[in-house]
């Protein structure tokens, strides 16, 4: 009788085993794929900014009328592709500026030196730079 009750044991233990197993299995089925969810891929750095002259100017004036105090009270050389010291603080744009220009809206500003410079805040580099 107890070399029964080993076999069933054994035999339970093996079979309640297959469940979690088979969870943890890809499925294998044909088109299984088109289900599975990915992340998106990262987002690449902003290197430039395409801008208008028009679009220009309605950043310029925006940035003059909201935020007459922003000056940044570290300078560096702000051109584009640039790297912006850690230490600079970055601002939103205008909610104006970014209704009229929606490809600005993924950038953050500051000004040096009577400029507005434009900077991607992932990569930290200028993407812009508008003289006032």
């Amino acid at each position: 009788m107890s070399i029964q009750l080993r076999r069933a044991t054994i035999a339970l233990t093996l079979v309640a085993g297959v469940g979690p197993a088979m969870a943890q299995t890809p499925p294998t089925t044909p088109g299984a794929e088109d289900h599975i969810t990915h992340a998106p891929p990262p987002a690449q750095p902003l290197s430039q900014l395409q801008l208008t002259p028009a679009q220009r100017t309605t950043i310029l004036n925006a940035v003059r009328r909201d935020n007459t105090k922003v000056v940044s009270p570290v300078s560096f050389v702000a051109s584009v592709g640039a790297p912006v010291p850690p230490s600079i603080e970055l601002y939103l744009l205008p909610d104006s500026v970014i209704s009229q220009v929606p490809e600005a809206k993924v950038v953050k500003y500051t000004t040096v030196q009577n400029q507005i410079v434009l900077v991607d805040p992932t990569s930290m580099r200028v993407v812009e730079v508008i003289s006032q």
